[in-house]
C-alpha cells in the first residue's frame, strides 16, 4: 500500500514536472504562472503544493535536475584515452556526442527551457546553474591539462578551452533544436570537426609527429 502511494505520489511530481518543463520552454519562467501548470495537469492548487513550495522550488528542482543528469552523461569525456591517437581522439568525441544528443532528443523540452529561461529568474538560482555550466568546462579543461602533460599538446590555458568548447557546444544544440537546419549526424560531425581542428592547432611536435604518422598509415 505504502509502495503505491509513493508510486503514485512520484507520477503525480512527474506529471507537474512534464507540464512545467512544457510551459516554461515556451513561454518562459516569468509568464508561466502556478495555475496554469496546474489547469494543464489537470489537478488542484493543493496538490501542486504538496510536491513543491512554490514556482521557484519547482523550477530549480527542474533545472539542476536537468544539468546534473546532462554532466553525468557526459562524463565519458574524462575517461583515460590514449590521446595520442587521432583515430582514438576522433573516436572519443564521437561517442561524447552520441551521449549528448541521447540526452537532447530524449529531454528537448528541459534543454530549451534551459537555454531560453536559464537565466534572470533568480540571482542565486543562475549562480547555480552556471556553476553546472562551469563545471562542464572544468571537466574539459582537467582533460587538457593532463594531456598537456602528457606533452601532446602545449600553449593553451585549459580552462579557456574548455569554455570555448562547451560554448560552441551549446550554440549548436540551440540551432538543432531551434531552428532544425540541420540533422543530428551532420550537427554531431562538424562539432567533431571543429573540436579536433582546435585540438590540433596547439599539437607539440611529437604531437604533430604522430599526428602524421596516423595520416601515413590510414592513406596505406
Amino acid at each position: 500500500m505504502a509502495k503505491g502511494s509513493e508510486r503514485r505520489r512520484e507520477e503525480t511530481r512527474e506529471k507537474i514536472i512534464s507540464a512545467a518543463c512544457d510551459l516554461f520552454s515556451k513561454y518562459g519562467y516569468h509568464n508561466t504562472q502556478v495555475m496554469d501548470i496546474v489547469k494543464a495537469v489537470g489537478m488542484s492548487a493543493g496538490t501542486f503544493y504538496n510536491h513543491f513550495t512554490d514556482k521557484k522550488d519547482l523550477y530549480e528542482q527542474l533545472t539542476l535536475e536537468s544539468l546534473e543528469s546532462l554532466r553525468v552523461s557526459v562524463k565519458k569525456m574524462r575517461e583515460p584515452v590514449d590521446i595520442w591517437s587521432p583515430q582514438e581522439r576522433s573516436k572519443t568525441l564521437q561517442e561524447m556526442f552520441n551521449t549528448v544528443f541521447d540526452y537532447i532528443d530524449n529531454n528537448p523540452q528541459q534543454f530549451i527551457m534551459l537555454l531560453r529561461g536559464g537565466f534572470g529568474v533568480d540571482e542565486e538560482l543562475d549562480g547555480n546553474i552556471w556553476n553546472y555550466f562551469l563545471g562542464f568546462a572544468e571537466d574539459a579543461g582537467e582533460d587538457v591539462q593532463r594531456w598537456m602533460g602528457e606533452g601532446v599538446i602545449e600553449g593553451i590555458d585549459p580552462m579557456l578551452f574548455g569554455h570555448a568548447c562547451v560554448g560552441m557546444t551549446i550554440q549548436v544544440i540551440h540551432s538543432y533544436l531551434i531552428d532544425k537546419r540541420n540533422s543530428r549526424e551532420e550537427v554531431i560531425g562538424n562539432l567533431i570537426k571543429m573540436i579536433l581542428a582546435m585540438f590540433e592547432s596547439y599539437l607539440t611536435e611529437e604531437g604533430r609527429k604522430a599526428l602524421v604518422a596516423a595520416q601515413d598509415q590510414a592513406a596505406r
